[in-house]
């Protein structure tokens, strides 16, 4: 069943997102699953949808956004796409090395330095943006010194 996040809902999802520096999201957000937000910013009304979805099945609607883990909130890889010019808080910049394993999706080991310069500039646990240089490469979990890679496999190199 299809079913849509609104006003009040939204304000809440937009605190938490607020993690990343996140203030908007431009779009008409729905809910699959449990904890799958997507994103649609087309011409069809919420109404048009649910008429959609009645006579023909539609499940999805939109791209998928984020997803929902207890209170905290992972970006999706698409998202971060859409949303790199709000984020700026809980980066992890990492060397072109560490890109080349992350993309590859291996988790990224911090070297010590590197782990102290990121406690100071941000939160200690949860999931972080990884950035190279001035790409933004996706999301990560940050969890004793190393980032868990979120990495979809159908878009990892080889």
């Amino acid at each position: 069943m299809l079913g849509f996040i609104y006003k009040n809902e939204k304000k809440e999802l937009i605190k938490k997102l607020e993690y990343y520096g996140i203030t908007e999201l431009p779009f008409l957000l729905s809910i699959s699953g449990k904890e799958k937000i997507r994103g649609y910013s087309g011409i069809l009304s919420t109404d048009e949808i649910i008429n959609l979805n009645k006579e023909i099945g539609i499940d999805l609607t939109g791209v998928y956004l984020f997803h929902i883990h207890g209170d905290d909130v992972r970006i999706s890889f698409d998202a971060v796409q859409l949303l790199k010019n709000q984020i700026t808080k809980n980066i992890i910049e990492i060397t072109d090395k560490q890109a080349e394993d992350y993309m590859k999706g291996h988790d990224i080991l911090l070297m010590k330095e590197d782990e102290e310069k990121f406690k100071k500039t941000s939160e200690t646990k949860g999931f972080k943006i990884i950035k190279n240089r001035d790409d933004i490469l996706g999301t990560g979990k940050y969890v004793e010194g190393r980032i868990v890679n979120y990495m979809p496999k159908e878009r990892r190199t080889h």
